[in-house]
């Protein structure tokens, strides 16, 4: 997978709305969130740990450089 082009796709989407954490049995839960951009429908995107969801991860929200 050329993971430049994949997450390039979310350039220009804004973050509407925490939808919460899933919790699903003993996994660890994905944090989701709606993202929105005008002229296209919008996405859900999911933290994982890696590309095989093996389980919910952490995102680092901080400053551009």
């Amino acid at each position: 997978m050329n993971e430049d082009n994949y997450y390039k796709q979310l350039e220009g989407f804004k973050i509407t709305k925490f939808l919460g954490v899933t919790t699903e049995d003993d996994i660890d839960g994905f944090p989701q969130f709606v993202l929105a951009k005008k002229g296209f429908k919008d996405v859900m995107i999911e933290v994982s740990r890696d590309a095989e969801g093996n389980g919910g991860g952490f995102l680092f929200i901080g400053d551009t450089k």
